[in-house]
């Protein structure tokens, strides 16, 4: 009888996994091919030799970039029709910016001091410290509401460079530190995969000029990090994550995965050597990846490019720094390190 009754637990458990591969499975096969027929025009925002690094936006009439430059030219809106460009006092180089409405926006700035827009003007959110430390640099926020937020980034080892480990989460009005004593390297990108519930990031660690410099994801749970994935940062071979969907995507070299039962699995493999390890989309079927002479597409199917940078056979490559989607609108934000020119790319669907 005993073993009866286990062969019956294995049984239902074989099932249930199947019924969950299966169900999982055919939930990204009902998924209909990106569309590809957009048409796209090119804004030019004049903050020359100054490279914007982030956006966010709302909505296609409320985009925002931010810009570690000229203070007076550090953030930048878009409100649907032009692009202007101005600084706020007290936001000291502000890079991070994410946000959950047009009236409720966070940028990160170089002094460990978090700012708020609400819609009329802009608050200081939060001052903070690590470890004695108040010269935090925030590379990215995002968080699943206004009370549940994470800035991260890093500040100065002794060295100088920005390998000590920041992440800071906002919760039930107040903020607190994650124990990052074992990280080395400034968090670029942190997110919650819903699927799984998972946290995972990516860290880059500063090597040079004795070593590389490396990209690493982590997965983060019970308060310890476990390193998935480790390479150079240098083109073909560097790691990344992204957000699409609620749902993380691995950049694995040159292979695009998801991660299901503590395994990468494989979305798309890119066989194109101008792959760039830096993606965006809205589902599995319309993700888009940086080439290091345009913008490409995957719809399930194929890889195509959508358009080719005017300056794409040129080094130092032009970069995609960040991207908006929305249902019928794509923004990109394209900095042309030869001419130091910020683009905005602006795709809409037919």
């Amino acid at each position: 009888m005993k073993i009866n009754y286990l062969i019956l637990v294995l049984l239902i458990f074989v099932l249930l996994s199947l019924s969950c591969n299966e169900s999982s499975s055919t939930q990204y096969d009902n998924i209909p091919a990106g569309r590809r027929d957009y048409i796209w025009t090119v804004d030019t925002i004049n903050t020359p030799y100054d490279a914007m690094g982030r956006m966010w936006g709302s909505s296609p009439s409320d985009i925002w970039t931010t810009s570690d430059g000229s203070w007076d030219e550090s953030i930048s809106h878009f409100n649907g029709n032009k692009w202007t460009s101005f600084g706020v006092t007290g936001i000291i180089v502000p890079w991070a910016v994410y946000g959950f409405a047009y009236n409720d926006v966070y940028v990160g700035a170089e002094n460990g001091t978090i700012w708020n827009f609400n819609g009329n003007s802009w608050i200081k959110f939060a001052e903070l410290t690590k470890d004695g430390h108040s010269d935090l640099h925030f590379e990215n926020i995002w968080g699943e509401s206004p009370d549940d937020i994470y800035a991260f980034g890093a500040y100065p080892d002794q060295t100088g460079a920005f390998n000590e480990t920041v992440i800071a989460h906002f919760n039930n009005g107040s903020w607190s530190m994650l124990n990052t004593d074992n990280l080395i390297g400034y968090v670029e990108h942190y997110y919650k995969n819903s699927p799984d519930n998972k946290f995972y990031l990516r860290l880059t660690k500063i090597g040079a000029p004795q070593f590389f410099d490396s990209t690493i994801i982590y997965e983060y749970r019970n308060d310890k990090y476990y390193k998935l994935y480790s390479s150079k940062e240098s083109k073909g071979l560097q790691a990344d994550i992204s957000l699409i969907n609620n749902e993380v995507y691995f950049i694995l070299g040159n292979q695009i995965a998801r991660r299901v039962n503590n395994q990468f699995l494989t979305i798309l493999n890119v066989d194109n050597p101008n792959f760039y390890q830096r993606i965006w989309g809205r589902n599995s079927k319309d993700i888009f990846l940086l080439m290091t002479d345009g913008l490409a597409h995957y719809n399930g199917n194929d890889v195509e490019y959508l358009f080719h940078f005017t300056l794409g056979d040129v080094k130092p490559w032009t970069q995609i720094f960040g991207a908006t989607l929305f249902e019928q609108d794509s923004f990109f934000l394209v900095y042309e390190p030869t001419t130091h020119l910020n683009l905005i790319y602006h795709g809409t669907l037919k």
